[in-house]
């Protein structure tokens, strides 16, 4: 089993069909599996080996998708480095898993020549899309050693295929073991349950993030559909995007669709291609849902899920999705909620949601202290948000474990009290956390990003909250900001903001 052959049946089947669209570059099922073979050849005639690690250190490119394959095709495992990071993060991840090469892009490559001299394991730089004369090979001239053709000796389904950090929301990332039966298994399942040969999909979340990848990117090769890859969300060019692309199936975040809904001209735009969309990487507010099924006229489908579990542990499809839940287990997935006993709760009780199944992958690098506090020997990954069970097996995120804010004995989640105040109209995005209280210990503080042009006050921020809301989950304090901190997969960088607040920023 290797995942690089998700596709070798439309190859047969439809060689010349679009797989990738990007820009005014397309790429068909035959090209691509071409590219995939040579950089695979390519990548071992330059002493590189079966086990090694390669890191792709690139944005939301053709080139991040033939990297990964190509280099899991020559059995080479894929550490995939968040484009967004700086040099500090980037040294410690690539130090972190040996890495022995990497493919990076010419805008990040001073990056990883800052890193380098602290990386013993570090050998080879390939750059895609190099302006720095013959110092480092490209990718392009790697490819071009490559036969197209190449066959491999071929890898079993619990060989490792890639690894991809956490988002070091809570400490420094750990790295997250997955195999080639996680990642074959995740794409075809979540392929198989939305998405049909016909479709084509526009990507707009980034694919260095597994859900961008592995589900929206590889879930639809895998049906023998068409990708639009899109480098960089801008609300207003991707809506001409898909008035030109006329996809049938949008794949982004929160943040994402609230942006649409923001745009002046909405009403004029003729996106009624776009069948449905999906969302996973954080809640999405309930009346945002909505809003989305009446502007823009989509129809809606959540997942769940975090790198540990591939990425997707629950989903449903858009005929069965129910607003507020992420749906039900993927395939073979089991999904319970436990108490802090860790005993099963009966539905409609919250607790932490832990997930069983192929979606879970087998642990964190070099970190088994960590591994064994979260993957426990029955199989069970306890994923650290909380939620709860509908009689039908539907789960419902309230928030992730850590988020929680605790007011004086009385549970406070963020996101919760943020779904009540966008409604706001001036608000624009917002973040909870908690801070400092003398008397109850912590309370909730909102940072909030206000529309262009709109201007508010704590009172009047507290005035509105104050009727739609019990009396400890009103904010005490707000803080207007220009930009709600937020990783590229659209998750609120809320330690960022809580760590200042406790003074350990």
């Amino acid at each position: 089993m290797n995942v690089s052959d998700i596709i070798k049946r439309h190859v047969t089947e439809d060689p010349e069909k679009t797989a990738i669209i990007f820009g005014e570059r397309r790429i068909s099922y035959s090209e691509l599996y071409g590219l995939i073979n040579m950089a695979a050849d390519g990548l071992l005639k330059m002493g590189l080996k079966r086990g090694d690690v390669l890191s792709l250190f690139l944005p939301s490119l053709p080139e991040l998708i033939i990297g990964y394959l190509g280099s899991v095709r020559a059995g080479i495992t894929v550490n995939v480095v968040n484009a967004m990071l700086r040099e500090q993060e980037v040294g410690y991840i690539l130090k972190d898993c040996q890495s022995r090469a990497v493919i990076v892009d010419d805008t990040r490559l001073p990056i990883i020549e800052s890193v380098r001299p602290e990386l013993d394991s570090l050998e080879k730089i390939i750059v895609h899309g190099d302006t720095v004369g013959n110092k480092y090979p490209t990718f392009e001239s790697v490819m071009a050693r490559g036969d197209d053709k190449f066959e491999p000796e071929g890898t079993k389904g619990s060989d490792l295929c890639h690894l991809m950090y956490t988002s070091g929301t809570t400490g420094w990332p750990k790295g997250v073991m997955a195999t080639h039966l996680n990642i074959w298994h995740n794409c075809t399942e979540f392929g198989k349950v939305h998405f049909k040969p016909e479709d084509m999909i526009m990507v707009a979340t980034p694919i260095f993030h597994c859900w961008g990848l592995i589900n929206g990117t590889f879930g639809m090769l895998s049906r023998g559909g068409t990708v639009i890859t899109v480098e960089r969300f801008y609300p207003e060019q991707t809506l001409d995007d898909i008035e030109r692309l006329k996809p049938t199936v949008f794949q982004g975040v929160p943040p994402m669709y609230n942006l649409f809904l923001r745009q002046p001209d909405l009403d004029k735009r003729d996106i009624t291609s776009v069948v449905f969309c999906l969302s996973a990487a954080t809640k999405m507010p309930e009346n945002l849902i909505r809003q989305i099924e009446e502007a823009l006229k989509w129809r809606y489908a959540e997942a769940w899920g975090l790198t540990e579990s591939s990425c997707v542990g629950t989903t449903a499809h858009y005929t069965e999705t129910r607003i507020g839940s992420c749906g039900k287990g993927m395939d073979d997935a089991e999904v319970k909620v436990i108490d802090d006993e860790g005993r099963t709760l009966p539905s409609g009780e919250q607790g932490e949601l832990c997930v069983k199944g192929t979606c879970v992958t087998n642990g964190y690098l070099n970190k088994p202290e960590a591994t064994a506090a979260a993957f426990d020997p029955e199989g069970w990954f306890r994923a650290g948000d909380i939620a709860y069970m509908d009689k039908d097996g539907y789960a419902y995120i309230v928030d992730r474990k850590k988020d929680m804010i605790n007011v004086g004995g009385e549970k406070v989640f963020p996101s919760e009290v943020e779904d009540m105040m966008l409604v706001h109209p001036k608000i624009k995005d917002l973040v909870i956390v908690g801070i400092p209280d003398d008397l109850k210990g912590e309370a909730p503080k909102a940072f909030i990003q206000l529309t262009e042009g709109e201007t508010a006050t704590l009172e009047e921020i507290r005035e509105f909250c104050k009727p739609r809301m019990a009396p400890y989950k009103v904010p005490v304090a707000v803080e207007f900001v220009e930009e709600v901190p937020r990783s590229a997969a659209g998750k609120a960088l809320r330690r960022l903001l809580r760590d200042k607040e406790w003074g350990e920023g």
